[in-house]
């Protein structure tokens, strides 16, 4: 079988499942784990390297306005692959063209592919729902047993990290230039770690906020997750914060109950590693773990 993943959380889950040597190509963003990190990758972004959030979020909004793609496929590599089954996200149409062609738009770009291919388009927002994309990416690969029982395992994790309640708010920041609120599964992370998700309910879009939404509700703490990034990124990310005078005298910040994290790899993705991102919330601000705690420079 040969598997294009244009999804890095259903290129997690396929090695997850010891598939890694099926997957032909992958995404630009899949990197994780490190048997991916050499195959094609047969997408690639319209944002440059090293963008700042401020101009990353002017460019989306731009290409979301005037319906551009913020990826491209290469659909001639696409072609010479010629895979069994396409793993994508918010798949858009499917349609015959021909006999032995279809047509599938993929990360919002059209692509010509093989009658025989099999394209299955992942939505889940919600730990059910990566449950249930789990379920479906087994059944497609022809391994429904091994998904149970990797799903009744998450299960049986979510239960046994779920146990402490109202530890207090917790306003995770998906963006910081301009504030996001974090969306889809990222309020119940909060909420699986014992917090209370001050802006942002399970299975919500992220949203932009102002500052004046964030002193009203006053969190006990904030944490950084800004999408895509890892933890020393967001570590640096914080004195952005420390620094805005509409918000820094919130006792949150002045008395730096401020927190980091891993985004890409724990928050970002809808994988199964979403619970590792419970522990690290319950490891940073009720163990104390000063891997993750941000100061004041």
């Amino acid at each position: 079988m040969k598997i294009v993943s244009l999804l890095p959380a259903a290129t997690e889950i396929l090695c997850d499942m010891g598939l890694a040597e099926y997957i032909s190509a992958v995404s630009h963003e899949c990197d994780y784990p490190s048997a991916v990190k050499n195959k094609i990758k047969i997408t690639s972004s319209i944002i440059p390297n090293n963008t700042n959030q401020n101009a990353i979020n002017k460019l989306v909004k731009e290409a979301v306005k005037n319906n551009i793609p913020l990826y491209a496929v290469d659909n001639e590599q696409l072609n010479t692959i010629n895979p069994d089954l396409i793993i994508t996200q918010g798949l858009c149409d499917v349609c015959s063209i021909s006999e032995d062609k279809i047509q599938a738009t993929l990360k919002n770009n059209l692509c010509t592919l093989s009658s025989s291919t099999e394209v299955i388009s992942l939505n889940g927002i919600t730990f059910e729902e990566i449950c249930q994309d789990i379920l479906a990416i087994g059944k497609a690969v022809k391994k429904e047993e091994i998904a149970r029982k990797m799903i009744k395992e998450a299960i049986l994790t979510k239960y046994k990290i779920t146990k402490e309640k109202n530890r207090g708010s917790l306003l995770l920041l998906e963006w910081i230039d301009p504030y996001f609120s974090a969306g889809h599964w990222i309020p119940e992370q909060i909420e699986m770690a014992g917090f209370i998700s001050s802006i942002g309910k399970k299975g919500e879009k992220s949203k932009q906020i102002s500052a004046e939404e964030i002193i009203k509700k006053n969190p006990d703490y904030i944490g950084l997750i800004c999408c895509g990034y890892n933890l020393e990124e967001n570590i640096l990310f914080s004195q952005k914060i420390f620094q805005d005078e509409r918000i820094n005298h919130l006792s949150a910040i002045k008395e730096e109950r401020v927190f980091a994290f891993d985004s890409n790899s724990y928050f970002s993705r809808p994988s199964l590693r979403i619970l590792e991102g419970v522990k690290q919330l319950k490891k940073a601000i009720l163990q104390n773990d000063r891997s993750f705690h941000c100061k004041r420079l």
